[in-house]
């Protein structure tokens, strides 16, 4: 039994219900506690990981040489330079190498041929191993992240499944008054295009609760006629998140250490790329110069033209930039061995067997397993809000998640061909795998049954071609084997027979 937003917020600090609020309350209950300066100030910090993550976030770097240097004319040389040196994303890097969760495509099942049947046929439809992966990168570079299901109604009335990832950018939440780790509903931010506006009433946030939604305006009023119970019995949104043991909601500023190696490469490549283009040798003329001509290029392929009494002289005003470059690296370095990367993994050093290559993949594979049970609960979750939403908004999809379960994929250091056809051989003899499963993996487009009718179809060629060598082996008794017998009246070559084929 869900109960509404409006009657959970009317309690006393003691915990006494009281009574409930109207919508103008709620609105205005909002305004209060989830507009602060902190909930904005969050909001730009999650911005900017986004910015830099989608290899954005030009302003952020001009914002730093803002901030660093004074003088206008040294701004703008390296403002110039800013769009160019994201050929680093150090950020992008770590966050991809550590979001391994989904590198193989989960197993999920329910119970019931028919029932699994749909639930699989929808995945399929949503392509949620993919979103799955996004889902998984977003969390680590958020450490917070949104999750939301819906169905909606295309112009040829159709139906269709959608998945919604929000990222603190653009969401924020509602607690309960004396609990602040207890979510009652969420806040995500929303425009439209319109065709016919609503007289100044443009919504600007959705809230969703396990009871009802609705749109509020950007200073939070109500909009009237959107208020509503949506019948799902359930909030059609699910959060992940990191939250035992932390007092409220959010994480505060935890993964900012990526950003700040992030840019701080950014901000070095700046200086590098500038400094390469300044790297030259500069003529100083002394004397009457007078007659010389103006706005010579210079060029080293181009020749100064000097008159007569004028001293020509060069400053060297170039400097070092391999410590821009050692900065770079070294900045990569230590943020990648924070996240268990080592030097070698980082910069792809020499060509290390799998071994050594999976043991330089440790650490990543212990984040990765750490990940599992907080991922196994989200997605229970979300099959429970998918299979409640699909029974109100789409019934011709729906399924039950009785039985629900799901295997992660093992992620594996890629293996020689030899060496993973070996592996599947002692596998399949221990009964561990099956050929069908082998030629799936390696064509994940065939079903099983293509699978199986390509396999029956190499064993009918291989059963034609040993039939065919019979006679060939009938007359040299087996392949590869020494012949002992005459062909056509002569004699057998037996130099490298056995001593006791010689002797026979």
């Amino acid at each position: 039994m869900t109960v509404s937003i409006l009657d959970a917020l009317a309690v006393t600090p003691t915990g006494e219900p009281a009574m409930r609020l109207s919508i103008a309350e709620f609105g205005r209950y909002l305004a209060e506690t989830a507009d602060t300066k902190d909930d904005k100030d969050r909001e730009a910090r999650h911005m900017r990981r986004d910015d830099i993550y989608s290899d954005g976030g030009v302003e952020h770097l001009e914002a730093l040489i803002e901030a660093v240097f004074k003088d206008p004319r040294v701004r703008q040389l390296r403002k110039e330079w800013a769009p160019y040196t994201r050929f680093n994303n150090a950020l992008k890097r770590i966050i991809n190498e550590i979001s391994t969760l989904y590198a193989e495509p989960a197993q999920r099942r329910v119970n019931g041929d028919e029932n699994n049947a749909a639930y699989r046929s929808l995945l399929e439809r949503l392509q949620f191993d993919a979103v799955a992966q996004q889902i998984n990168r977003l969390f680590n570079l958020h450490r917070v992240l949104l999750v939301g299901f819906r169905v909606r109604r295309r112009p040829d009335d159709t139906r269709e499944p959608v998945v919604d990832v929000v990222t603190p950018r653009s969401f924020r939440v509602v607690v309960h008054p004396n609990d602040a780790t207890m979510v009652l509903g969420y806040l995500i931010r929303t425009s439209t295009r319109a065709a016919r506006g609503r007289g100044g009433k443009e919504p600007a946030w959705v809230f969703w609760g396990e009871h009802e939604c609705g749109q509020f305006t950007a200073e939070f009023s109500p909009i009237e006629g959107t208020w509503k119970d949506h019948g799902f019995g359930v909030c059609p949104y699910v959060h992940i998140a990191r939250g035992v043991g932390r007092t409220g909601f959010w994480p505060g500023e935890e993964g900012e250490d990526l950003v700040a190696a992030a840019v701080a490469i950014w901000f070095a490549g700046i200086l590098l790329l500038k400094e390469t283009k300044s790297a030259t040798k500069q003529t100083i003329v002394a004397g009457d110069v007078g007659s010389a001509i103006r706005d010579q290029p210079a060029d080293s392929e181009v020749p100064s033209q000097i008159p007569d009494g004028v001293a020509v002289n060069t400053v060297d005003m170039s400097m070092d930039l391999t410590m821009f470059r050692d900065t770079i690296d070294h900045i990569l370095e230590s943020v990648a061995n924070a996240y268990g990367m080592s030097a070698a993994l980082v910069k792809h050093q020499g060509t290390q067997s799998a071994d050594a290559r999976e043991l330089m993949r440790v650490p990543l594979r212990e984040l990765r397993r750490e990940q599992q049970p907080l991922f196994r609960l989200f997605e229970r979750r979300f099959a429970e809000v998918m299979a409640a939403v699909l029974k109100v908004d789409a019934p011709d999809l729906k399924f039950e998640t009785e039985g629900w379960a799901m295997d992660f994929g093992e992620v594996q250091t890629p293996l020689m061909p030899n060496e993973e056809l070996d592996l599947f051989l002692k596998k399949r003899a221990a009964g561990l795998d099956s050929t069908i499963e082998f030629v799936m993996r390696h064509d994940p487009d065939k079903t099983r049954d293509q699978a199986m009718a390509f396999v029956l179809a190499n064993i009918d060629d291989e059963t034609w071609r040993v039939r065919e060598m019979r006679e060939l082996q009938a007359l040299s008794g087996a392949m590869g084997e020494a012949q002992t017998g005459t062909v056509d009246g002569e004699q057998p070559d037996n130099t490298n027979a056995s001593p006791e084929d010689q002797a026979a």
